[in-house]
């Protein structure tokens, strides 16, 4: 073999190799190009326009402050609705995605919460009414009040108002994160780590981070060949998992 052809087989070895004794190639980053980025979030642009603006809460939040949490998730979903419009993928979407998330969830907190209480006031109806010549003859159960102010007749249930409501502003809580999985999957590396960056906040935001939070974070943490990024997810992930008790001696 000739000096100039020797010279060529060492330099493509080395090449090949990353050099006799260096370190390995960094893994090149598959989603580098936004192509499948993109697609995705065509897709979303149709589902979001196929989604309908949530209903009012005036007639079930009584309270001013508890009616602008319904307000302010509307006008969030909007905002994130006219970014996908656009196709937007810029670093305001992901706030968008973000805001739409924890607006859509404060709001079916206090849904949830007022929920509860109607549900435990409509419990009371369902004991059917003692006749006054009864033994003992306590009290007639009160009929409940339900937020438009009819009362339900003793011993029968009325359908819950507060049911569908709740269930239109959790639904947008869950489809704004799994919006924000999207770019934490798919997006070029630097737009994966803001994508994390949002929901690191949401997290620390919440007594106890949602369910759909867990599974994306544990989804993306097991799809992801980036080693440094990959850590991130994973210290999220156990962050957001709550850790069983350990075991006691006996």
């Amino acid at each position: 073999m000739g000096a100039a052809t020797l010279g060529l087989a060492l330099v493509s070895g080395c090449k090949r190799d990353g050099g006799r004794g260096g370190p390995a190639p960094a893994a090149s980053d598959r989603f580098a190009d936004g192509k499948r980025l993109e697609t995705a979030v065509s897709d979303w642009r149709t589902r979001f326009q196929n989604e309908p603006p949530p209903p009012t809460c005036v007639a079930l939040l009584a309270r001013a402050e508890e009616q602008r949490l319904c307000v302010e998730a509307a006008d969030a979903f909007s905002r994130l609705k006219a970014r996908t419009d656009a196709l937007d993928r810029s670093p305001e979407a992901l706030r968008a995605a973000a805001e739409l998330s924890r607006r859509a969830g404060a709001a079916a907190q206090k849904l949830r919460l007022r929920d509860m209480e109607y549900m435990g006031t409509e419990g009371l109806s369902l004991a059917p009414p003692k006749s006054s010549g009864s033994a003992g003859g306590g009290p007639l159960p009160r009929a409940s009040v339900g937020p438009d102010g009819g009362a339900a007749p003793a011993g029968v249930r009325r359908d819950d108002p507060y049911k569908p409501v709740l269930n239109a502003y959790a639904r947008l809580e869950v489809q704004a994160l799994r919006y924000l999985a999207v770019f934490l999957e798919l997006a070029p590396l630097a737009t994966r780590e803001r994508a994390l960056t949002e929901l690191e906040t949401l997290s620390r935001e919440a007594t106890r981070p949602s369910h759909t939070l867990q599974q994306i974070v544990r989804q993306a943490s097991l799809l992801e060949n980036d080693p440094a990024f990959k850590e991130r997810l994973r210290k999220l992930d156990a962050k957001s998992h709550l850790v069983p008790p350990a075991a006691t001696a006996r």
